[in-house]
C-alpha cells in the first residue's frame, strides 16, 4: 500500500521501480494494471500511466499478451548507457553555451559535493544525480531535459537491479569537476567529450562486472548494486 500524494502517478512509478530494483518484480515477470493496482491499493489509472512511462523509458516491454519487466542483458546495459552518453553529451554542449554564470557556478559546486561525498554511497548517489540533472536543465531544451531524465532512470534501475559492483566514487567525482570546469569556461566540445567519456567508462566497468556475475550461473539472477554513477 502507498500513500496518496498530489501526484499519485509519480509515487506509483517510484513504487513499481523500487519493486523492480528489489526483484520482487523480477526480470521477465508479467505486470498488469489489475495486479499492481491491487497490490498498491490504488486505482488502475495511475498504474496505467506509470506503466506507459516505463514502457517509453524501456523498463517494461510487450510480451505479446501484456507487459513484462525487461530481462538483464549486457546489450540492454550497453544500449542504455550509450544512449545516455549521447544525450548528456548534447546537453553539455548546449549548457556550455546557454547556462548562466550562476548555473555554471552551481554545477561546479555540485561537482565538488560529489567529490566530498565519494566515501558515502547514499550521499554520493544524491550528489551524482543532482549534478547530471543540473547539466540537463542548464541546456535550456525541455525535450532534451526530459530525454536525459528518462535515460538516467533507466540506467539507474539497470545498475541497481542487475549489477553488483563495489566502486570507488572518487574518480567519478573528479571527472564531474573536470566536466564542470569545461562548462564554466564555455568549452562545449571539451564538456561534451568529458561527459560522454565519463559515462562510457562507467558502462565498461558495469559490463565487466555483469559478465563476471553471469559466469557459471544457470539462470539470470538480479543482485544488489553499489554503483550510483
Amino acid at each position: 500500500m502507498i500513500e496518496r500524494p498530489d501526484n499519485l502517478t509519480d509515487l506509483v512509478f517510484a513504487a513499481i521501480r523500487r519493486r523492480m530494483i528489489e526483484a520482487s518484480l523480477p526480470p521477465g515477470s508479467s505486470v498488469s494494471e489489475q495486479m499492481l493496482s491491487k497490490d498498491l491499493n490504488v486505482s488502475k489509472t495511475p498504474v496505467r500511466e506509470a506503466l506507459l512511462q516505463m514502457r517509453h523509458i524501456g523498463l517494461v516491454e510487450s510480451s505479446g499478451r501484456g507487459l513484462r519487466v525487461v530481462m538483464p542483458t549486457a546489450r540492454t546495459i550497453r544500449d542504455a548507457f550509450e544512449m545516455r552518453a549521447g544525450l548528456e553529451a548534447a546537453a553539455a554542449r548546449y549548457a556550455a553555451d546557454r547556462a548562466t554564470r550562476e548555473q555554471k557556478d552551481e554545477l561546479l559546486e555540485l561537482a565538488q559535493a560529489s567529490v566530498d561525498a565519494a566515501e558515502n554511497f547514499e550521499a554520493f548517489r544524491e550528489a551524482d544525480t543532482a549534478f547530471h540533472q543540473a547539466i540537463a536543465a542548464a541546456a535550456d531544451n525541455a525535450m532534451l531535459h526530459k530525454a536525459v531524465e528518462d535515460a538516467v532512470v533507466l540506467t539507474q534501475v539497470l545498475r541497481q537491479r542487475d549489477v553488483h559492483v563495489e566502486r570507488n566514487f572518487g574518480p567519478d567525482g573528479r571527472e564531474h569537476v573536470r566536466i564542470a570546469q569545461a562548462l564554466r569556461s564555455g568549452d562545449s566540445a571539451a564538456a561534451a567529450d568529458r561527459l560522454s567519456e565519463h559515462l562510457l567508462r562507467i558502462m565498461e566497468q558495469l559490463l565487466e562486472a555483469f559478465g563476471q556475475g553471469r559466469k557459471g550461473a544457470a539462470q539470470p539472477r538480479p543482485t544488489g548494486l553499489r554503483s550510483p554513477a
